[in-house]
């Protein structure tokens, strides 16, 4: 599958959802755990999904590339059975790739009424959904994502399906009062290893000083 997608972080998530639930019709709940594994440039992530009590895993590997603040990605992905985790976990491992970062989603996931867009502008989209998610531990976003088929070397297909995705945000944004400024293309897994850093200086320059106060106290 194509998937295009955008994502924007939210201040007010409580009047994004009132908005949103104008627009699309809420589809369900659900819980996702993520867990990325990686070597060089080349991330695995395995996802515990929780939905209505029914849990699945699914392992993805996504073919990043950008255009401007959209995020297309060929999804490489597969069901994976639970019991089977462990021993898929010891594989990637002795494959020599590290467990990098990991988040938990909760996530509202609606579908954007039809009628907020033209036919054409719909046109080959499998899917269109809004998601309202609050990640631990970096707090609130909107995730637009529209699902083509994969277009494989049909390039005049894929330029079409990122103008008509690109409309498609646009016009979500417009309706839920989202400035463009709020639009983050950095990836999750990226964002979460930026937080690791500042913890880790943050710490490291309380040590400084703590032990510079120390030593000008007792030498």
């Amino acid at each position: 599958m194509h998937e295009i997608e955008l994502k924007a972080h939210l201040e007010h998530p409580e009047k994004t959802e009132v908005r949103l639930a104008r627009i699309a019709d809420f589809s369900f709940r659900c819980v996702k755990s993520d867990r990325y594994w990686t070597l060089g440039e080349k991330t695995v992530r395995v996802r515990r999904e929780l939905v209505a009590g029914k849990e699945t895993v699914w392992v993805t590997h996504k073919q990043k590339q950008y255009a401007g603040t959209i995020e297309t990605n060929r999804e490489l992905e597969f069901e994976l059975p639970v019991s089977s985790v462990p021993v898929f976990i010891e594989m990637l491992e002795s494959l020599g790739m590290i467990r990098t970062a990991e988040k938990q989603k909760d996530t509202k996931v609606f579908l954007p009424h039809s009628s907020l867009f033209t036919a054409d502008i719909l046109e080959d989209a499998r899917s269109v959904s809004a998601e309202l998610s609050v990640i631990h531990p970096l707090g609130y976003f909107l995730e637009i994502e529209v699902l083509y088929p994969d277009e494989n070397s049909d390039t005049a297909a894929s330029e079409r399906h990122i103008r008509n995705a690109r409309i498609i945000f646009d016009t979500l944004l417009a309706a839920l009062e989202i400035p463009r400024s709020a639009i983050e293309v950095r990836p999750y897994n990226e964002l979460l290893a930026s937080q690791l850093l500042c913890k880790y200086i943050k710490r490291r320059h309380v040590y400084s000083v703590n032990f510079s106060f120390l030593f000008y106290r007792f030498c």
